[in-house]
């Protein structure tokens, strides 16, 4: 199974990560590094948003980081620039969330196009 493929095949479906002692409020960190890891990119900090660049537009790939109230949330940007890929609890505002979902959004679907901090390259 090609990058791609490995990808594709974890949308919709349930994940979970090694968070090293983190909080799980950083799975959608922990899913971003793994998602650089499969498609054989530089490896992302395990300190979150730690060695980023903003960038002024999204390119393929980069970091969307997103914030929300005192939290942030991250994702890998889709290779169309107008989708986002993530890991997520049911409801994006639970501040403690249990499970999570790999999921797509658009970018510019609510309330993801609100919440936007900014794109960020390694």
């Amino acid at each position: 199974m090609d990058a791609s493929q490995q990808i594709l095949s974890m949308l919709n479906k349930p994940y979970g990560a090694n968070l090293h002692g983190q909080s799980r409020r950083f799975v959608c960190w922990h899913f971003c590094r793994e998602v650089y890891s499969i498609l054989g990119l530089p490896p992302l900090k395990l300190q979150y948003q730690k060695g980023l660049t903003r960038i002024a537009e999204p390119t393929v790939p980069c970091i969307v980081l997103f914030h929300i109230a005192k939290d942030w949330h991250s994702g890998v940007v889709w290779p169309d620039g107008l989708h986002f890929i993530h890991a997520c609890s049911r409801d994006i505002f639970d501040p403690n969330p249990k499970n999570h979902i790999v999921r797509k959004n658009r970018l510019t679907g609510w309330p993801y196009k609100l919440i936007i901090e900014g794109y960020y390259a390694p």
